[in-house]
């Protein structure tokens, strides 16, 4: 696929010592971990926050001295440089096309949208309102994951032929009920599903070609187990298992013609096992590390900030095209599965 040049404003990266404004929509406890983060990261600074609930938006700012807002109040403020979403994914596309048409920079949880139609729309009202637009999969951002891909695509273990990613654990209960719930755009494909997917795409630099899905639906209707098999124009089959009520634990393995590498709790761990191999014989083993700091959603802080510095309006780590077509395949897995939101239906 090959990465996709940032764009900016002018062409050039003109970087400034910016103090970038940071404003938050939902107020759930995937907003708290980026509000540590946001405070965590030097040169950024966490100023208002926003929910439909206004005791949530109330308690949420006292715990970190900053404004509670309405949506509207939000992006109406001068002083917010960016915007990241945190909402459930039904209200991913709504919250973020109010914030482009007010002109402020974006920084989108994962997934990106529902869906590629979604995610089309995004991208071509933040290029018409120049405004700059992330996705927010943390582990892309991760040094430790920079490091494997590194390692993967300078040929340390050959030709990466086959790639085998698990991904799963019982969901805490504090996340059931948005994973069950269909109308919140649930299931496992949408909400872990795409981890593993953005991961393969990342470290092979490529998006797969052709993709294969099946899955064990809950009574709810939402996919409660999936597995994928992708195949990328390198000749590389993946294969991923995932689930959020099902205690898989998390692997990553890959194998090229001159060895492999084994990656365990891989959103956790820091390090991970090189393998190198003549004929049959494994002739060298070796343990990579590179530290990730303990609250990983700092490295997608510092990447936003360094893009807004630079004049960027997009990140070179995940252009939005790469977020856009990645939705794409999700969408096409979900079609094989077959799992659609009615409210997907309703808006057709």
């Amino acid at each position: 696929m090959g990465y996709i040049v940032a764009l900016s404003l002018n062409g050039e990266e003109t970087v400034s010592e910016k103090n970038i404004r940071w404003g938050i929509i939902g107020a759930g406890v995937i907003a708290h971990k980026m509000a540590e983060a946001i405070n965590l990261e030097s040169g950024c600074e966490l100023v208002a926050v926003a929910s439909r609930t206004p005791e949530k938006a109330d308690a949420f700012a006292r715990e970190y001295d900053i404004a509670a807002e309405t949506y509207q109040s939000l992006v109406d403020r001068a002083d917010v440089d960016v915007i990241y979403i945190a909402t459930t994914h039904n209200f991913h596309a709504d919250n973020a096309l109010l914030a482009l048409e007010h002109g402020k920079h974006l920084v989108i949880e994962k997934p990106f949208t529902v869906n590629a139609e979604q995610a089309h729309l995004l991208q071509k009202t933040a290029q018409e309102n120049h405004c700059f637009l992330m996705e927010a999969i943390w582990t892309r951002f991760l040094p430790s994951m920079s490091k494997l891909r590194d390692t993967l695509q300078n040929g340390t273990v050959g030709e990466i032929k086959v790639a085998n990613i698990n991904f799963g654990g019982i969901a805490p209960d504090h996340y059931r009920p948005r994973l069950f719930d269909p109308a919140l755009a649930g299931g496992v494909t949408l909400d872990m599903g795409i981890y593993p997917l953005s991961m393969l795409c990342y470290l092979l630099g490529e998006l797969p070609e052709k993709t294969h899905a099946t899955c064990r639906f809950t009574d709810t209707g939402v996919d409660e187990i999936a597995s994928y098999q992708f195949v990328f124009p390198s000749g590389c089959i993946a294969t991923v298992n995932t689930s959020f009520n099902l205690l898989m634990g998390q692997e990553a393995l890959f194998f090229g013609d001159r060895g492999s590498i084994e990656y365990p709790e891989f959103q956790q761990s820091d390090a991970f096992t090189v393998k190198r191999i003549e004929g049959r014989e494994i002739t060298s083993e070796e343990t990579l590390t590179a530290t990730n700091a303990d609250n990983g959603f700092v490295y997608q802080v510092r990447e936003a900030a360094r893009c807004l510095r630079a004049g960027l309006l997009e990140s070179p780590v995940i252009p939005v095209a790469e977020s856009v077509a990645i939705m794409a395949v999700l969408d096409d897995i979900r079609q094989q599965l077959p799992l659609r939101y009615d409210f997907e239906e309703q808006g057709d």
